[in-house]
């Protein structure tokens, strides 16, 4: 089974399926969010968010294929949660666990954990651990291409999970995985009948997520159930309907090249075949074959039997000659790697009959050496085929080829070099467009002093920061949206305009940051971002500050010394929906600089990669006499440049500086 769906899977398991793969700098900064979290909740006593971060670390460590860790955390992880008795978060863990297991190729221990876990739910009468284990226990007998106990634990798996209310968010996997099996068994009529409870569920998920799920979700649901219905007619060889099941999942795939894309190719090349439209089914098949990335040999195997098909139809004996030995070679490789000791330990725990499976192997084994006779016979044809032919037109042949392949080349550099101009141009006008939505002039008085600048690391980037000035009170904020780039703009762009929206509505800075993941986080968020922020509103007569910190960087407040701002650890905004977020307040900041500032600042490298720091801050803070908030801030921006002594930007760059006069005469 292909570990690239597997992450589908976990990511909608998991909570809002907000932890996708992401750039190693991005990793390490969503792990010390997520490790921040955890020790928050541990603090706070918050049983159910701690369940929900124990598991979000552990979904981080399994997309980055860091068995390792998972290894080393889980098992921990999953006696903490027993304890919180969080059941569904504690059987998803479990599951990410024994799943570990079996892709880092060491099925038997993931069939002690599996049956660890289905032992433990079932003694608690628990359907959803007991359906989660029976979904994962159908996935090592796949594994281990045991495909009728494969079958049963699919069926069982939804008939436990479909009893479920509201239903679990892993049952459109069961369903896909389950249509992947019976279709590779050739039981069309079986999944021809699958198809219609399947898309009875369809209707009943889609009723009871309305309010959740976005357009692009309900396109990949509805996509592998067109391709499952698709596999049905073609098997059953109804081939006009299997046409229009595939015309409505391409309606859907959005990309060619994603999984599903690649999927629906597939399974075109096999109708365009069966309809005898051989030309068209070997251009699909070459589209499928210079997609593939070696991370599934079982495809692999799939694809190049369909091509060995195609070129015998289309009379290329040799070639086709090719493709089925390179098929045999494959296969036995992949056989070679079933231990005897994996196959007694399924004999042991699950009852599989394996003098059954020995006889099947043998059929398969014969099965090989007739097609291996056969590849032979067709060798000696093409060999003796191909001697005949005259050099000369081969040599003709080729020529003719390079002046094409020279010209294709020189089309494709000129292509490519138009692309990048634009991009850069592109890239250019979004710049200036996000550069215009900060503010860039800052109010004259007397009681005030306030002044902020931002520089991107890229193009564009991710960093914002605001104010909003109403008779005597000032909201301020600046945040730190997670990533770099054109996406973390377009989060900053969101985040930046809902500030202004809420603050102009006077409302208190906890209630704008609940306002604000409201709005930004949940299934809408698909592409799994989150924003740190601080934001504050202080009365200009009276100096009093209240603000919210929602998983940003301490600010420094500048009196006799230059401190870092004691706070409570709220999440940042964008992780989960139903968080309510907790305001503080000083009393007086009056004559106090308030410095405010992204993680650019104290974590920029040099090109030893040694940070700027926290302490190194706190030093030029206390230590350079404070003349404006505007000399404060290019004099860090100066001492930044300095020590990054010409490495590249690591992080955008933002800070703002308020210093309020309070109690003057009207």
């Amino acid at each position: 089974m292909d570990r690239l769906r597997v992450y589908i899977i976990i990511l909608v398991m998991t909570i809002g399926g907000l932890l996708p793969i992401v750039a190693q700098s991005d990793f390490d900064k969503t792990l010390h969010t997520i490790e921040k979290m955890i020790d928050s909740a541990r603090t706070q006593k918050n049983d159910t968010l701690l369940a929900k971060f124990l598991c979000g670390r552990a979904v981080l460590f399994y997309n980055h294929a860091l068995d390792d860790s998972v290894i080393n955390h889980v098992p921990t992880d999953l006696v903490e949660i027993r304890k919180t008795k969080q059941w569904n978060q504690y059987y998803e863990l479990w599951t990410y666990l024994a799943n570990t297991y079996l892709y880092s190729g060491q099925p038997n221990k993931a069939l002690r954990e599996v049956q660890a876990m289905f032992d433990d739910a079932k003694q608690r009468g628990d359907n959803y651990g007991m359906g989660f284990a029976y979904y994962t226990m159908g996935s090592v007998y796949a594994t281990l291409n045991n495909f009728d106990e494969s079958i049963s634990s699919y069926q069982k798996s939804l008939d436990l999970l479909s009893k479920i209310k509201p239903y679990p968010t892993i049952v459109p996997d069961v369903y896909a995985y389950y249509g992947d099996i019976l279709n590779l068994k050739q039981k069309y009529h079986q999944l021809e009948q699958l198809t219609v409870r399947w898309k009875k569920f369809l209707e009943e998920y889609e009723e009871t997520y309305k309010s959740k799920l976005s357009q692009v979700t309900k396109n990949v649901l509805y996509t592998y159930y067109y391709m499952a219905c698709a596999q049905a007619h073609l098997g059953l060889g109804e081939l006009a309907d299997g046409a229009e099941d595939l015309n409505k999942a391409h309606d859907l795939l959005g990309s060619e090249s994603s999984l599903r894309g690649q999927s629906w190719m597939f399974y075109m090349a096999k109708l365009r075949y069966l309809q005898k439209r051989y030309p068209e089914a070997l251009q699909l098949n070459d589209r499928r074959l210079a997609l593939f990335d070696d991370s599934d040999m079982t495809q692999f195997v799939d694809i190049i039997g369909q091509r060995a098909d195609i070129l015998m139809a289309l009379g290329r004996y040799k070639e086709a000659a090719e493709y089925y030995l390179k098929m045999y070679q494959i296969n036995d490789s992949v056989n070679a790697q079933d231990t005897k000791q994996q196959l007694n330990e399924m004999n042991t725990l699950f009852k599989v009959d394996e003098l059954k499976m020995e006889q099947e192997r043998a059929q398969f084994r014969n099965t090989l050496t007739i097609v291996g006779l056969i590849v032979l016979a067709l060798i000696i044809f093409s060999i003796f085929r191909y001697i005949a032919a005259k050099r000369l037109k081969v040599a003709h042949e080729k020529l003719q080829t390079t002046h094409e392949e020279l010209l294709t080349a020189y089309d494709q550099l000129e292509e490519t070099t138009t692309a990048k101009e634009r991009i850069e141009s592109d890239l250019r006008i979004a710049r200036n467009i996000q550069m215009g939505m900060v503010p860039h002039t800052f109010p004259n008085r007397p009681d005030l002093d306030v002044y902020a600048s931002m520089t991107p690391a890229k193009e564009v980037g991710g960093d914002l920061y605001g104010y909003l000035l109403t008779d005597n009170k000032l909201y301020f904020c600046l945040g730190d949206v997670s990533g770099k780039g054109v996406p973390a703009s377009l989060f900053m762009a969101q985040a930046t305009r809902l500030f202004r929206t809420l603050a102009a509505q006077g409302l208190m800075p906890d209630k704008i940051c609940t306002q604000i993941n409201e709005a930004l986080s949940g299934e809408d968020n698909e592409t799994s971002m989150f924003v740190t922020m601080f934001l504050g509103l202080v009365d200009l007569e009276t100096g009093h500050l209240d603000f919210c910190n929602a998983g940003h960087n301490p600010p420094v407040i500048i009196g006799e010394k230059a401190e870092f701002v004691e706070m409570l650890p709220n999440a940042p905004i964008g992780l989960w929906p139903g968080l309510e977020y907790e305001g503080e307040e000083i009393a007086d900041i009056s004559g106090k600089p308030f410095f405010v500032y992204s993680d650019g600042l104290n974590e920029a490298e040099n090109r030893q990669q040694e940070q700027f720091t926290d302490e190194r801050l706190l030093e030029l803070l206390e230590t350079t006499p404070f003349e404006s908030g505007q000399q404060t801030i290019e004099m860090l921006t100066e001492q930044v440049q300095q020590h990054r002594d010409g490495a590249e930007p690591n992080d955008d760059l933002t800070m703002l500086c308020v210093k309020v006069q309070g109690h003057l005469p009207n």
